[in-house]
């Protein structure tokens, strides 16, 4: 019982100490996700088919993005456990990834002002939450803090863990990804109907 107690403590201490937490690389994705999500509906109705067109340019971009930032990020993972030099390294994928980040803001952004939604609160939330992690990225101190940390406590199960929030994190632009993809499939339908009519 007391080692259970002691090891839930230092999984707790751990937490506490991320620079990056799982909630930053989690959230905007989360909120990007249910945004494309509520979107859907209203533009399967809603959408003529010239905005369809650069709907479509925006969405495909939009995929792209969110598949390089995925791949960026299952490869920050990989390294974490694989090779101990990564952390020599961390400043340049910090820096990548925050550029990846301010891409996908911009994507979003011009994407949401064509839909001219761009003042709704949940959007409002995640281009916040977006914005929130591009910054945490721009400081390369903070991916190189955490890995530091994780490697120089020669904790199998603390390097694990770190590895493991980058690919829950990835998972997630994954889900968001996967979303923005079946938004472009909804869109092609009536876009296929219209030219057979």
């Amino acid at each position: 019982m007391v080692c259970v107690a002691i090891l839930s403590w230092g999984e707790a201490a751990a937490q506490l100490d991320q620079a990056i937490t799982d909630k930053d690389l989690v959230d905007p994705w989360s909120r990007a996700k249910a945004v494309v999500l509520s979107l859907a509906g209203p533009i399967d109705t809603s959408v003529a088919h010239q905005q369809r067109e650069q709907l479509d340019r925006d969405l495909s971009r939009l995929e792209d993005e969110l598949a390089a930032l995925q791949s960026q990020q299952e490869t920050v993972a990989i390294r974490i456990v694989s090779n101990p030099a990564f952390v020599y390294d961390t400043s340049v994928s910090s820096r990548e990834m925050s550029t990846q980040v301010a891409e996908i803001e911009a994507s979003f952004d011009s994407l949401l002002g064509d839909l001219m939604v761009r003042q709704r609160p949940d959007v409002v939330a995640m281009q916040a939450s977006l914005a929130a992690l591009r910054r945490i990225l721009e400081d390369k101190n903070r991916l190189e803090r955490d890995v530091v940390r994780a490697l120089g406590s020669g904790s199998k199960n603390e390097i694990q863990a770190l590895a493991s929030r980058w690919w829950a994190g990835a998972q997630s632009v994954e889900e968001a990804r996967g979303a923005v993809a079946d938004m472009r499939r909804r869109l092609a339908v009536p876009a296929s109907d219209d030219r057979r009519n």
